[in-house]
């Protein structure tokens, strides 16, 4: 279509202007008879001034000047109006009947003139060499035309194809967002069918506490009075009940139950978790414990803080299969999202760290291996609370697990500048 109507532009008629300068009319008037014919408006002027006038009032394809005029002979009229920008392009015939040897011509195409005519003029090749001349102006004047209507068609195209790029290039944004909405979705349905797994799984492990809670305090009852005895007894009573207390804040994690965070010293809770992460361990596995004095309490739920510490440990205990050694430190830290690469919000924190001598790999939201369900909890109790938790593995030291949890601000102070370290998982790069 777009073909078609360019042929259409090139091929439709063009009336253009033709100016004849002679200060005789008679002449005039017998340049209008013969140029009637050739499609083509003549406009007659008797004079330079005349013809000037004419030029700036209209658009003329080509110029008929007769060379002996007064006062400005057509080669001052001819040289006046190359000089100027926009006629420097007119075609110019000079027509004479006294000034026609060789030098006058040479004149003339000097001056840019086409042609050279001398009077007597002959009527049929007057009109045929302007033919020719109006013919090529029309279709140079119609490829202009149609070279920039290309150059507006290209323009528009261009426009067109980034239009459509910019919608391409919405499109595919919004599609990625959906898409990204759809996985986002997907890992909240996988994290739901996990949490009632373990809900499950977890109510029915407080049952069989329960039941040994209550077989407990029956045996208490017709124990002899043995000294070793009961101090047995008192031991599986505190194990069971430790136990009990650990699957409720399993079960308020699993179903987003409301927590209860409070001051916590970290290093009595450790005190009172010992025994149950030594039995957690198992034979073979030394658990170590370093606290500075001093240490600031922190803001989180106890339970939950037992339950991640319970669960790390059990990770140690699963990737070292042949022993080693666990152990458990602490410290205080100042955060700052300036100077280190971690989406902890800048505060003060203790930093609790598991380290062993085993290989684990780094915690992911899908899970790894059979300690991917462990390593989830313990980052759900991290965040819940505040904090964060990361995995950093070391080929020559083991691997360390860190627990980020927020302090109690109006508490005790936290060691001096010069006792802090820097963490070796938030300064990853």
């Amino acid at each position: 279509m777009e073909h078609n109507q360019a042929i259409t532009a090139l091929n439709a008629p063009d009336i253009v202007n033709i100016l004849v300068v002679d200060d005789q009319p008679a002449k005039l008037l017998s340049y209008e008879v013969i140029l009637a014919k050739i499609g083509g408006a003549l406009i007659k002027a008797s004079s330079a001034c005349e013809a000037f006038e004419c030029l700036l009032k209209n658009d003329v394809a080509l110029i008929l000047i007769d060379v002996c005029m007064p006062d400005i002979d057509g080669f001052e009229l001819a040289a006046l109006i190359r000089e100027h920008p926009r006629f420097q392009r007119i075609a110019i015939i000079f027509v004479s009947a006294i000034m026609t040897g060789d030098l006058h011509r040479i004149r003339g195409y000097e001056l840019g003139a086409l042609d050279y005519v001398s009077v007597p003029v002959v009527p049929e090749l007057l009109q045929a060499k302007v033919k020719v001349f109006l013919d090529l102006y029309r279709k140079t004047r119609k490829l202009e035309r149609l070279n920039a209507g290309l150059e507006q068609q290209v323009l528009d195209r261009t426009a067109e194809l980034r239009r459509r790029n910019e919608e391409l290039e919405r499109r595919t944004e919004a599609q990625m967002r959906e898409r990204e909405s759809m996985l986002a979705q997907s890992f909240v349905a996988q994290q739901r069918d996990m949490f009632g797994q373990l809900a499950g799984v977890t109510h029915d492990f407080n049952n069989l506490l329960t039941a040994v809670l209550g077989s407990l305090a029956l045996l208490e009852k017709r124990l002899p009075e043995d000294l070793q005895y009961r101090q047995l007894l008192q031991n599986a009573t505190a194990g069971a009940r430790r136990g009990t207390v650990l699957t409720r804040g399993l079960l308020a994690f699993s179903r987003r139950q409301e927590r209860k965070p409070r001051s916590v010293d970290v290093g009595e809770l450790l005190n009172g978790l010992k025994g149950l992460l030594k039995h957690a361990l198992g034979v073979g596995i030394e658990l170590t414990c370093r606290f500075p004095r001093g240490l600031p309490p922190v803001f989180v739920d106890a339970n939950q803080l037992e339950l991640a510490l319970l669960n790390v440990a059990l990770n140690a205990q699963a990737a070292m299969p042949d022993g080693g050694t666990v152990t458990i430190s602490a410290s205080a830290e100042t955060h700052s999202t300036d100077t280190q690469a971690s989406s902890l919000p800048s505060g003060d924190y203790v930093r609790l760290q598991v380290l062993h001598g085993g290989a684990q790999e780094s915690f992911t939201p899908e899970g790894a291996g059979r300690t991917g369900l462990g390593l989830s909890v313990v980052r759900g109790i991290a965040t819940q609370s505040g904090g964060v938790m990361c995995v950093d593995n070391s080929p020559d030291v083991g691997t360390a697990i860190e627990l980020w949890l927020p302090r109690t601000h109006g508490r005790s102070p936290g060691p001096r500048a010069d006792d802090r370290r820097p963490s070796t998982c938030l300064n990853r790069p």
